[in-house]
């Protein structure tokens, strides 16, 4: 009977709990899914495609039903990588896929598809979701209650002709995989120089090439002297041999006009002497066989001028050759220096432009991560290398301190000696923590007088003894400046990596507090919290 008039109460408050339970859980998805989709954008930003060149638009294809994914990666489909923009689809059959798909996200019930997406999908980077065959999977997120843990299998990454970034290896590879890829750029670069020793042996045939032309250039030179002398001598025997035609045709002319004077004489004295005919007939007779004689020597010797003519025709043609000859290396001597002149120019302009290549690079990352008085990193370059060692350490499980360090009293030192003084002292500063660094010690100046340490695998005796050293040494220390001597003295404040703390932030505050109760209980102290 009570049961009965309460079970409408019991019902609703059953209601009210399962609803509360489907929304935490409903929320817990949400959360996850994001986490999903912000690694899968972070993938895609340190992995390089083989045809990347020719990708306009990165195409993702969830394979399976995974709306709450799907709605994350819209979300932030708004995400430009390298200057290329994200399209997003869900499909549910892998035969659904058409054409080209840059990346395919593979559901926990899809995972028996993982080998022929990629016998099919030779160009595509697959990320699947929870435990994969090691032989086949690329990129794994594996969630363990609340948390995303990323893996990679570099080998089936670099045989589909992928590149990785060294940030993504040491955030989610391994040692080997590190080792690996150093190794890959190892060789990359003796290739390079391999390249460029093969291109300096091309370069030195070059120039001696370009030197036996230079001499093959003077002996054309001195052929064309020798030639030009042959024809001054050929012309003057050409000069010669039109003189000899033309005396020649003089003197045959003055032998016809004597001719015809003859004949006329011979009419005249005919009709004059016709009684004398008889005795003159041998005359006459002897007279014409002279004639004959003369006109014989006189085909003889015309024909003795045109052989002298082709002969000279002959002797034109040849130098007209020579000509043409002497033109064209002219103009091949012109083209080989041409030539060597732009090979010069281009190797001086190269070699130029890779020395300042260099030396603006080298400017610019000192500029990008340290400080430019104390020439200690500056404060986000010294965030970023501490979160990725915490990094390192969360996956290795062992210790590490940070140090806040302040110089007390540094006001004072700038009120009652200047600037330039406050900057003299904290320059010695950062010189001492420089000098008590270990090898793998991180250390940057993260405000006007604020330095902070960061020690890798450190023992917790180990971390205050450092402390200790650092405080001492700047106390024995003396800040000279104009003949003032400045006495300094500093706080740290000391803290340890707490288990699963994965965010240095956390551990810059902790740190931050142990400083204060330094600088309250009387400074000059080391504060461990």
């Amino acid at each position: 009977m009570i049961l009965r008039k309460h079970f409408r109460y019991i019902t609703a408050i059953l209601f009210i709990v399962l609803s509360f339970h489907l929304a935490a859980k409903t929320q817990l998805a949400l959360t996850i899914d994001d986490g999903k989709a912000h690694y899968i954008i972070q993938v895609m930003k340190h992995i390089t495609w083989p045809n990347e060149d020719k990708i306009t638009n990165f195409n993702i294809v969830i394979l399976g039903k995974d709306k709450y994914l799907l709605n994350a990666l819209i979300n932030k489909s708004s995400s430009i990588i390298r200057g290329k923009s994200i399209s997003i689809q869900q499909l549910e059959h892998f035969n659904e896929i058409k054409g080209s798909v840059d990346v395919v996200f593979v559901s926990k019930n899809k995972l028996s598809l993982i080998p022929e997406i990629s016998k099919n999908q030779s160009n595509t980077l697959i990320i699947n979701d929870g435990n994969a065959d090691k032989q086949d999977q690329m990129v794994g997120l594996l969630v363990w209650k609340t948390n995303i843990k990323l893996t990679l299998n570099r080998k089936n990454i670099i045989e589909h002709g992928f590149k990785i970034s060294n940030g993504l290896l040491d955030f989610a590879g391994t040692k080997a995989d590190l080792r690996e890829q150093l190794k890959d750029r190892e060789s990359t670069l003796s290739n390079a120089l391999h390249d460029a020793k093969t291109k300096k042996l091309q370069l030195e045939k070059l120039n001696l090439s370009l030197t036996e032309n230079e001499k093959k250039l003077q002996n054309i030179q001195s052929d064309l002297v020798k030639q030009d002398t042959l024809l001054t001598k050929v012309q003057a025997e050409l000069n010669s041999l039109k003189n000899d035609k033309q005396a020649i045709t003089m003197e045959l002319a003055n032998r016809k006009m004597d001719l015809l004077t003859q004949q006329e004489l011979i009419i005249i004295k005919g009709i004059e002497h016709q009684k004398q005919e008889q005795e003159q007939q041998q005359k006459l007779h002897q007279l014409k066989l002279d004639i004959e004689q003369n006109e014989e020597k006189l085909k003889q010797q015309i024909n003795k001028l045109k052989q002298k003519s082709i002969i000279i025709e002959r002797k034109e043609q040849k130098i007209s050759g020579q000509r043409k000859l002497l033109y064209i290396t002219i103009a091949f001597a012109l083209v080989i220096l041409l030539l060597k002149f732009v090979v010069l120019r281009i190797s001086n302009s190269r070699k130029q432009a890779n020395k300042e290549l260099a030396h603006l690079n080298e400017k610019l990352y000192e500029l990008a991560t340290k400080d430019d008085m104390t020439k200690l990193f500056n404060r986000r370059h010294f965030l970023e290398l501490t979160q990725r060692e915490l990094s390192q350490q969360q996956r290795t499980k062992s210790l590490g301190f940070v140090l806040m360090i302040d110089i007390d009293h540094f006001k004072k030192v700038n009120d009652n000696y200047g600037h330039a003084a406050g900057d003299q002292a904290i320059i010695n500063v950062a010189n001492i923590l420089k000098d008590n660094l270990r090898l793998y010690d991180i250390v940057g100046r993260v405000g006007g007088e604020e330095f902070s340490m960061f020690l890798p695998n450190c023992e917790k005796d180990i971390a205050i003894q450092i402390a200790e050293r650092i405080r001492n040494k700047v106390a024995d220390l003396s800040t000279l400046f104009r003949k003032n001597s400045i006495k300094l003295t500093i706080s740290i404040g000391l803290t340890a990596r707490q288990e699963n703390e994965s965010s240095i932030d956390s551990m810059l505050h902790r740190a931050d507090k142990a400083l204060y109760q330094a600088k309250n209980s009387g400074r000059n102290k080391v504060v461990l919290l």
